[in-house]
């Protein structure tokens, strides 16, 4: 089967490039409004399954990164040690020494395991376990740990964070709510990481220890607790001000939750800790406000593409091969909020066309944005006319380029000896004219017979 032209090729290849790129971009569900997040400097939340940024504000701003370097610390020392949980550690001056803040009271000479320091660390969030890892990981340089931090930042594409130390102690870190949600993505697909901050509590030697992240811990008098949270970070610095980051599970849907710089009033008397309340309040707004719609299926016909060379059918349906659900607004529906963008490759197909046959794109489109994209294809078949075919062969004969040059060819020859003759029979009058150049006209008596000579 022959199909319309070269563009119809360029079309494929270009739309073939373009749909991985389509489905990897983030795009903000329009027509929703984001709940107040005012107490907060910025903001990202993102739906896990449809890999769609439902809401941001302020994303790419630069801030204070203030504790929410305790997610890259963590999610590093989980990738280098999760084959050490059993290794023993003596505790020496120099892992803890400087440390202050939320700290564990890890003392000179103590031992622990690997597995315990990371419980410390990642759940409890203690600022002397999160430095003795760093020291460990370093080498016996934290400093060094810190060049690694940036390294996997630079890495996950937190291109706009700067790690100065592995706590936030130093309150002089910068990252933006983007890059905080690039490296928690990562973070979520490490299974030891995601089960340490997800821990409700773990149980040491010297007594229980509980998740930091309020969102997550099952202690007494938590107001903020969410049980659809999963982790992952959380914490408070006089710069960077209250953050959180966490992983909301309900059902079929997860969502990931940046926080960052946030009102902390915790310490005033009725006063809020205004990272939980915008966390909180962002998850109940999106479990409240969006749900999956089928959007398309293999029997929806989308359009109709015309066929050539055939005396049965003039046209086949254009269908998806599978079927398109996505995460939409409540409420949005197919054909009032929810339009579609064709892109075919073909103007006109030739028959014979088989059914499955790869015609183009649809993109569905809510408020101007592209949520989705589906492959198109062929529902129908079109059998070939062999009397079009041969009136086509015989119009595709003379309109080939041999058939024109012989024609073109043929003309110039035929005006070249026009004019070769014309100006042959030119010549030769102009002779004529050279050598009898006086023209008498003969009376009729000159014409006549001349009389015989009588005399003879």
């Amino acid at each position: 089967m022959r199909v319309s032209s070269r563009v119809g090729f360029a079309c494929a290849l270009l739309l073939a490039l373009l749909l991985p790129v389509l489905l990897l971009l983030p795009v903000s569900a329009a027509g929703t409004e984001l709940p107040d997040t005012s107490e907060a400097s910025a903001v990202y939340f993102y739906h896990m399954e449809s890999g769609r940024r439902i809401g941001a504000r302020n994303e790419t701003q630069v801030l204070p990164a203030g504790s929410t370097v305790k997610l890259l610390s963590g999610l590093i020392a989980c990738e280098r040690l999760q084959g050490q949980l059993g290794d023993i550690v003596q505790i020496t001056e120099e892992m803890i020494d400087g440390v202050s803040g939320h700290r564990y009271q890890l003392e000179e000479g103590e031992l622990y395991t690997m597995e315990q320091l990371l419980y410390l660390a990642v759940c409890g969030s203690y600022n002397d376990a999160y430095n003795t890892l760093a020291y460990i990981i370093g080498g016996g340089n934290v400093q060094e740990f810190v060049n690694l931090m940036n390294q996997r930042a630079a890495e996950l594409g937190a291109r706009s964070t700067t790690a100065t130390d592995p706590t936030g102690l130093a309150d002089s870190s910068l990252t933006t709510a983007e890059d905080l949600f690039c490296i928690a993505l990562s973070a979520v697909q490490n299974p030891l990481y995601m089960q340490i901050c997800g821990s409700a509590f773990y149980d040491m030697p010297a007594g229980r220890i509980y998740n930091r992240n309020a969102l997550v811990s099952a202690a007494t008098e938590n107001r903020y607790y969410n049980p659809y949270c999963r982790g992952l970070t959380a914490g408070s610095t006089t710069l960077g001000q209250a953050s959180v980051i966490t992983l909301a599970q309900k059902e079929n849907d997860s969502y990931l939750c940046v926080v960052l710089g946030a009102r902390d009033e915790s310490d005033k008397e009725g006063g809020e800790n205004y990272s939980y309340v915008v966390a909180n309040r962002l998850i109940d707004w999106g479990y409240d406000n969006f749900r999956y719609l089928e959007v398309l299926t293999p029997e929806s016909v989308v359009c109709t593409l015309p066929v050539t060379v055939s005396d049965m059918t003039d046209s086949v349906e254009v269908v998806p091969a599978e079927p398109l659900s996505l995460y939409v607004p409540a409420g949005a529906q197919p054909g009032r909020d929810l339009t579609f963008s064709i892109r075919l490759m073909y103007d006109a197909l030739e028959a014979p066309v088989q059914p499955g046959m790869h015609v183009g794109y649809v993109a569905v489109v809510y408020d101007g944005e592209i949520l989705g994209t589906a492959a198109l294809y062929t529902a129908g078949s079109a059998e070939r006319s062999s009397f079009i075919s041969r009136l086509m062969q015989i119009q595709s004969l003379t309109q080939s380029r041999r058939v024109r040059a012989g024609g073109i060819f043929f003309l110039v020859a035929l005006t070249a000896w026009l004019l070769t003759e014309a100006l042959i029979a030119r010549y030769r009058r102009h002779k004529w004219d050279k050598y009898f150049s006086r023209k008498i006209d003969m009376s009729e008596t000159l014409l006549r017979r001349r009389p015989p000579d009588r005399r003879r």
